[in-house]
């Protein structure tokens, strides 16, 4: 994923998260660009974009450093994958133990997602892929390196639509962990082996569609864009979220976003 600061200065030091490289799993995906400490030239040098990955060779490699440096903005996330653990949580004792239905595990959950889209209602792609990150099971460790190697637009373009659909999905009342896994998995290895998601034939792919028009045309989900989608989907969610906004609900902080001066990209 493209980023603006491949090298900093070593007075931003002090403003950046230390992150151990003994702690970082393989195949995890990044929150942020990654940086290691170069101390010949005194300079903070990227060594992987937000959205990408350590292999356990690279990790070994890089272990020298033993401290990876992550911009402020990486804790912007931490909502989204708090979310996402309590969601997970939720998903998984209620099914367990049989206690409630669809509608009060739905009703439960959004609670939850709600106030991830923030003061304006807004909620941009990049966010819903670390959402899913933390949901759902890693992605197939071999599929990500090829992808990288071989398409790495669509490898990017994979994650940011499986993981908003994993999103999306969470909103419309999926709280079945398997079927959001195999719906990640599946919409990303798609996506990076050349579907265009033209001609939807499902509800999931309707969504997939819907959403993949939208990222193709740089926009994130809002209230104002749902009310351009002309879906099922989209008017429901919409109508879940006019009531929020009709309540007056305490929405306690803007929405988060990549761009402007504490994100990461133009």
């Amino acid at each position: 994923m493209l980023f603006e600061d491949k090298k900093l200065h070593l007075e931003s030091i002090d403003q950046m998260i230390q992150c151990p490289i003994s702690s970082v799993q393989p195949y995890s995906l990044m929150l942020s660009p990654v940086y290691v400490l170069m101390k010949l030239n005194k300079k903070l040098v990227s060594v992987k974009a937000p959205l990408d990955f350590f292999t356990e060779q690279e990790l070994k490699r890089l272990s020298v450093n033993e401290v990876f440096y992550l911009p402020k903005f990486a804790g912007s996330s931490v909502r989204f994958q708090t979310a996402a653990r309590v969601i997970h949580n939720i998903f998984t004792i209620r099914q367990d133990q049989f206690l409630a239905s669809p509608f009060e595990i739905s009703k439960e959950s959004f609670g939850i997602l709600a106030p991830l889209w923030g003061k304006q209602f807004q909620v941009e792609p990049f966010f819903m892929s670390v959402f899913a990150e933390e949901l759902c099971s890693p992605l197939d460790p071999q599929m990500m390196l090829w992808a990288r190697e071989n398409a790495v637009v669509r490898h990017d373009h994979g994650l940011l639509l499986s993981g908003s659909l994993v999103f999306i999905a969470a909103h419309l009342g999926w709280s079945n962990l398997k079927e959001l896994n195999e719906i990640r998995s599946s919409v990303y290895e798609k996506t990076v082996k050349g579907e265009d998601w033209k001609t939807p034939r499902s509800e999931l792919e309707f969504i997939a569609s819907g959403l993949n028009e939208l990222f193709e045309a740089h926009q994130s989900l809002s209230v104002d864009i749902l009310k351009t989608v002309q879906s099922e989907w989209s008017q429901k969610i919409l109508a879940r979220l006019n009531r929020l906004e009709g309540l007056n609900t305490n929405q306690q902080y803007d929405s988060l976003t990549i761009y402007g001066e504490d994100g990461f990209a133009a």
